[in-house]
């Protein structure tokens, strides 16, 4: 396998632009690029060759960072949620879950939404940080972390079950550590009303830090029970659990 396109999105940039090279941070992402932050799980987005080749794309259409070509069974997005990738010779991609398409694809070519599901890319974050450049190896190593759902309440759940006792998560940043849009605010008390009795629900908080007690029976006693202190039915920056340990870079 090897990398055969490297595309780039800068802060402010309409549409990704080819490089010869891409520094991969660890924890954050593509040095420069748009999406580049702690505790999202879309820091990069890998596509396939032939998968583009299929759907009568050229390379940068599907907005992704890097494209792979020569991999086992044909597609990096048939390597599954949870596979580490080397790419060169230090960095590594931890593989998060499938690039679901969204609208901006029927403007590249109508009706590509439809006939790109499944073949959007592979979405991941960078364990081990490197200058990946064209015509690096790309190499399936054999670690494994668990894998994720492509469906987002299944992605809650699991996200909050690891949210540390003590620390709190407001909405903004749940929903950042979940790969989704601001769209989704609206979803979050669903999530939270069919959430599990044993899933600590009560470590979330609204965006201004505030409790959301209305969601969250006897949050505020729970969160105290926890030694985190609440004061005017908010809570202090410092119980904040930073965005670089959302999700495990190691195994």
């Amino acid at each position: 396998m090897e990398i055969v396109g490297l595309f780039c999105k800068g802060v402010g940039d309409q549409i990704v632009k080819p490089v010869e090279a891409l520094n991969v941070q660890r924890g954050h992402g593509v040095a420069g690029e748009a999406h580049a932050q702690a505790g999202s799980p879309r820091q990069v987005l890998l596509a396939s060759a032939p998968y583009l080749q299929e759907l009568g794309l050229a390379p940068g259409d599907l907005q992704e960072n890097i494209v792979v070509d020569g991999v086992l069974d044909g597609a990096v997005e048939r390597l599954g949620s949870g596979r580490v990738l080397q790419l060169g010779q230090t960095a590594q991609i931890r593989l998060m879950f499938l690039c679901e398409p969204c609208a901006y694809l029927e403007q590249v070519q109508p009706g590509l939404v439809k006939r790109s599901l499944g073949k959007r890319g592979m979405l991941g974050i960078v364990i081990a940080s490197g200058v990946v450049r064209r015509g690096d190896a790309v190499i399936v190593l054999p670690q494994q972390f668990p894998v994720l759902s492509e469906r987002a309440g299944d992605r809650f759940t699991e996200f909050v079950a690891r949210i540390p006792p003590g620390k709190v998560v407001r909405t903004t940043e749940l929903l950042l550590a979940l790969g989704l849009t601001h769209s989704y605010y609206r979803t979050i008390p669903t999530f939270l009303k069919k959430a599990a009795a044993d899933i600590p629900t009560h470590r979330i908080l609204a965006a201004d830090s505030s409790l959301i007690s209305r969601h969250i029976p006897q949050q505020m006693q729970r969160l105290q029970a926890e030694g985190v202190e609440v004061v005017n039915q908010q809570v202090a920056a410092h119980y904040y659990w930073q965005p670089l340990y959302f999700h495990d870079l190691q195994i």
